[in-house]
Order: structure tokens, then C-alpha cells, then sequence
């Protein structure tokens, strides 16, 4: 059998104000640069050696692999060339929700408490971070199901799907027996291939994608057409709970 470990990019910045929620979203933020070099460290020290490593084209994806590469770096620990595939990149949730922001009919309850609260100078940040998230559940949950399609958005959640589906099989053919390999990526496609794996479909893929945390490793052992999941968002030892996120 072999190993798939796919990992998922460390905490990435992000401003909970509406208007500017994924303005720079796509880089580590300082959080997410430690937990990425304290997940290399634990793989490293358990001795994962990585035959082959891949990463999508984002830069959070990226920076995650990078720093999980110097830790193997600097514990002696050799690491391969890494393959970058655009098809590992995280689907256009984000846009999804900008769209229904800007638009008023989709101003339901859970919209107005975002922007009321944005409002308020006294919402901390956690308050704003944690209404802005029950709006982008509710937003890309409608989006699954295929009941709004925001223009200018190309991919839906079943062609996202797709995508990935095919990507992560491309990679475990590219794989040879017994090898363990490493995939850098989004909590979108992590979902999508637990659920692709456990035979579930789309809305239980993107409910399995917000439970996946930051600089967490999800394992499937695959051999041919078999695949077994062996774990899910597993975190590495981080010292404290404010280590913890999923943003």
C-alpha cells in the first residue's frame, strides 16, 4: 500500500470585514508560518520521508510547503522536488460569497447581523470572524446544491469536485508501490477527497471541507483502485489551543 498525506496550507490572513475578507487572504499570516514549520518538525521527527511531493498554485499553498521543507531541512531530513498542478487549487467559495454580499436580495438574517455587526465598533473580532463564517456556510451551501450560480463564478462545486477528483487520481497513478506521498492543498480539496473516497457527495463534501483545520494531515492508503481513509485533520502537536485555527 501506499501513503497520500494531504495537507492542508497553515492559517492564511484574513480581514472578517465583508469588503475585505479575502482581500489578502492568499499568504500565511505569522500564525500560520509557525504552525507550518511546527507540522514539518513533527513529520519530520516521526521520519515521514516523502518519495514525491506535490502543491497547487496558490501562494498559501505554497509557503506551506516551503516552510514544512525547511524544518526537514534543518533536522537533516532530504525532501524531493515538488510538483505544482493547478488542479489542487480551493474552488471560488469565496467569490460565491462576495457576490451575495454585494447583492440584496441575498441580505437575509445571517447577512444583515455581518454587516451590522462590521458596523459596530465594539464587535471583536472573533464575533465578526465567527457571523462571517455562518454567512459563508449558508452562501456556498445554497451554491452545492446547484440553487444560486453568481455570474462571472466558471466552476461549480460539482465541476470543483471534478477537478480534484481526477488530480488526486492522476497522482496516485504517478505513485509506485509503497511510496508516501505529500499534497499541499485547501480544505476544499481535502474534503472533497475524503468524500470521493467514502463514496459521499457534494453538500457532504463541503461539509466535510469547513471541518478541515490549519496545517492539518488527512491520510489515505491506496494501492491500484483501492483507497482507505486512515485519517482526518490531524493536527500536529502545537503547544497551545491559539495555535488552533481554520481560517
Amino acid at each position: 500500500m501506499s501513503r497520500l498525506l494531504l495537507i492542508r496550507h497553515g492559517q492564511a490572513s484574513f480581514d472578517a470585514h465583508p469588503d475585505r475578507a479575502f482581500e489578502d487572504y492568499d499568504r500565511l499570516s505569522e500564525l500560520g508560518k509557525q504552525q507550518s514549520g511546527a507540522l514539518g518538525e513533527e513529520l519530520a521527527a516521526g521520519g515521514v520521508h516523502f518519495d514525491r511531493v506535490y502543491v497547487g498554485p496558490l501562494r498559501r499553498q505554497r509557503e506551506t510547503a516551503v516552510a514544512v521543507a525547511q524544518a526537514y531541512g534543518r533536522l537533516g531530513m532530504s525532501w524531493p522536488g515538488v510538483i505544482e498542478l493547478e488542479a489542487l487549487a480551493e474552488h471560488e467559495g469565496s467569490r460565491v460569497v462576495r457576490h451575495a454580499l454585494s447583492t440584496e436580495s441575498e441580505h437575509e438574517e445571517a447577512l444583515a447581523r455581518l454587516l451590522t455587526a462590521t458596523a459596530d465598533d465594539g464587535a471583536s473580532e472573533v464575533e465578526l470572524m465567527r457571523t462571517y463564517f455562518s454567512v459563508f456556510r449558508r452562501v456556498t451551501r445554497r451554491w452545492a446544491r446547484g440553487e444560486i450560480a453568481p455570474p462571472g463564478v466558471e466552476e461549480s462545486w460539482h465541476a470543483f469536485r471534478v477537478r480534484v477528483d481526477s488530480c488526486i487520481r492522476r497522482i496516485m497513478d504517478e505513485s509506485g508501490q509503497g511510496a508516501t506521498v505529500g499534497v499541499f492543498t485547501s480544505g476544499g480539496p481535502v474534503g472533497s477527497t475524503v468524500a470521493w473516497s467514502l463514496g459521499l457527495g457534494d453538500e457532504q463534501a463541503l461539509e466535510l471541507a469547513w471541518m478541515v483545520e490549519n496545517a492539518t494531515v488527512t491520510e489515505l492508503l491506496f494501492s491500484g483502485d483501492q483507497v482507505s481513509l486512515k485519517s482526518f485533520n490531524v493536527q500536529p502537536r502545537l503547544g497551545s489551543t491559539e495555535m488552533i485555527t481554520g481560517v
